[in-house]
């Protein structure tokens, strides 16, 4: 078998990564036929479906190209004995935003030779700024973070950065104002904003929120999102309706039980993220209240499991894709020595019944 031990990711990826070594080396030359299914198969000892998940990545990265009834060709053209760059990726850690962003990433940048290398942080700044001092000695030839904490914190560590001979620093996901660092990120605020208007606009006026530490930038532009569009309405929006923590936590079901308890209880609750959402929807089904009847949710993210919960729910959708891509190319003239300007991605709403049709009047 083929060692695929030097490579990283699931079996699919690893095999295309060890032919485009063989047609960079020049072990397989542009217009040569590949070895057939059956013997990647055996030459891997993998199923076909993992092979041909292989040769359509190395298609889409332009490398390769199938011809019908005869195989799969090395593409006229492809790159030999070419240089690969490495770039790090720095993340807070592996959740499904950022899994979902870097597989895009990652599908973008391989027919360009540039290779990802991640560093997880969990969330500790110190962590993140020893990476970001090691990205240079490791070679890395231009940084990819993700934020996540304290903004003038991060700031001023990613400004430090910026500094004469480090490589290139691109955000994902999050703009740091004053960080002198180029973004490409998905307007977090807006997304919310979105969720809360849609509620409003149902003809909602108590409404509560459910979300992260609003003192970290991943919680503090998804909470003025909220904040913003119920003021601009010119509702209260009471403290006990505010509720941080994470799902699952002790303290965020007590909170949530108590503002749900009585007939003062908000008619509409916005969650900053689809897992928050799901522990609202349990709570109100612990409560004996209902969804959308009794009390509306919408949230943030529409991950794969929100038309699956017990009530499907409402979800802002962002354009990772188009995210992905813009920062490929903009990693891509980072590399070639080009200046970049930061790009905003936005999303749509995913109306589902956890937020109800119409209301027969204002609540």
């Amino acid at each position: 078998m083929s060692s695929l031990d030097k490579y990283t990711g699931p079996l699919y990826r690893r095999i295309a990564d060890d032919v485009i070594d063989q047609i960079r080396k020049g072990t397989l030359h542009p217009g040569e036929k590949l070895p057939s299914e059956r013997a990647l198969c055996a030459l891997y000892e993998v199923s076909q479906i993992t092979v041909r998940r292989a040769l359509r990545e190395l298609r889409h990265g332009g490398l390769v190209t199938s011809r019908h009834g005869l195989g799969w060709y090395v593409q006229d053209g492809a790159p030999q004995h070419a240089e690969t760059t490495e770039v790090a990726v720095i993340l807070p850690d592996l959740d499904w935003l950022c899994a979902r962003l870097v597989r895009h990433l990652a599908e973008d940048l391989v027919g360009s030779g540039v290779y990802l290398r991640l560093t997880f942080t969990d969330g500790d700044g110190d962590a993140e700024a020893r990476a970001l001092e090691a990205a240079r000695p490791l070679g890395a030839a231009a940084v990819l973070a993700v934020p996540a904490g304290d903004e003038p914190s991060l700031a001023e560590r990613y400004a430090r950065h910026t500094g004469e001979g480090n490589p290139p620093l691109l955000l994902l996901v999050r703009e740091v104002e004053n960080s002198h660092a180029p973004a490409v990120f998905w307007d977090e605020q807006a997304a919310v904003a979105m969720a809360t208007r849609h509620l409003l606009d149902l003809g909602h006026r108590r409404l509560a929120y459910v979300g992260g530490d609003p003192a970290a930038i991943e919680g503090q532009k998804r909470y003025w999102g909220f904040a913003s569009s119920v003021w601009d309405r010119g509702l209260e929006l009471p403290l006990d309706w505010v509720i941080a923590g994470q799902a699952g936590s002790a303290a965020l079901r007590a909170r949530l039980d108590a503002a749900l308890a009585g007939s003062a209880r908000p008619t509409a609750v916005v969650c900053s993220d689809d897992l928050l959402a799901a522990e609202v929807l349990a709570r109100l089904a612990q409560a004996g209240l209902r969804c959308p009847a009794d009390v509306a949710v919408a949230s943030v993210g529409d991950r794969d499991l929100c038309p699956v919960l017990s009530t499907p729910l409402t979800s802002v959708r962002p354009d990772l894709r188009g995210l992905a891509r813009a920062a490929a190319t903009m990693t891509r003239d980072l590399l070639a020595g080009r200046e970049v300007q930061s790009a905003r991605f936005g999303g749509h709403l995913v109306e589902r019944q956890s937020s109800g049709a119409s209301l027969p009047g204002p609540r």
